[in-house]
């Protein structure tokens, strides 16, 4: 599967980035029980096309695998982030990914603000999309790995407009995550353990989410967000209380 055209913002996010990206190169040196010494001769070539599956091996491979890892991710990511946007994505695997092994924000900042403006072009467009082809969960997965953060991501989704595509995609995610959360159980969602990031998102939810759910077909499910309020002790009483078969 294929996508369509990217929006205007995205497809200048993506030309950003190959402006800024294009042309690096890193050293033709790793693991070479992971990649092959041809595999590994192609980073030292300017926009050698890599291909999907190395792409992805090269991005998810741990920064000791290679003599400057951050090298190899800055080399590969115009075709990465094209690769991404095409279609072709089917999740993000593993985690951490490439970016969320750097520091990519202590970068030139001409690079520091490709990889932000990205960031936030592919997921305001990813909301936008009353079907984005790659889902929203893989998309919701790449950013938050890459930005070690859930606020640029809530912040977005909180400004835009009632009523529309955004809040369907809401819906949705919370319809398929509220179980977890009102269990404190967030890795799955979040791709780590991390109470900090848990406690962020569930306060937001019960902030922003609950008006945007008032006409969902589950007349309960911004009665079960609004809960996210609560401590666990109390919140997981008032949700048997609500929902007695949570109990059994």
């Amino acid at each position: 599967m294929t996508s369509a055209a990217p929006s205007p913002a995205l497809a200048a996010a993506l030309r950003r980035v190959e402006t800024v990206f294009g042309g690096m190169t890193a050293p033709a040196e790793g693991c070479l029980r992971c990649f092959t010494e041809e595999e590994l001769a192609l980073l030292a070539v300017p926009r050698a096309p890599l291909g999907d599956q190395l792409l992805r091996e090269l991005f998810h491979e741990g920064q000791d695998h290679f003599p400057d890892h951050d090298g190899v991710i800055r080399r590969i990511l115009p075709e990465f982030l094209g690769y991404v946007t095409s279609g072709r994505f089917s999740g993000m695997g593993y985690l951490p990914g490439g970016l969320g092994r750097t520091d990519w924000r202590t970068w030139p900042s001409e690079q520091a603000a490709a990889i932000e403006g990205f960031l936030d072009a592919w997921w305001r467009a990813t909301l936008a999309d009353p079907a984005p082809v790659d889902g929203l969960k893989a998309v919701w997965d790449l950013c938050l790995d890459s930005q070690c953060a859930l606020t640029p991501l809530l912040d977005v989704w909180a400004a835009t407009p009632r009523g529309g595509t955004e809040d369907r995609h809401l819906a949705d995610f919370v319809e398929c995550w509220i179980y977890m959360l009102l269990r404190d159980d967030g890795a799955s969602l979040l791709g780590r353990d991390d109470e900090a990031l848990l406690s962020e998102l569930q306060a937001w939810l019960a902030e922003h989410a609950v008006d945007r759910l008032a006409g969902h077909p589950d007349p309960l499910l911004a009665r079960k967000t609004a809960l996210l309020a609560l401590e666990h002790g109390e919140r997981w009483v008032a949700y048997v209380e609500m929902d007695p078969s949570a109990g059994g």
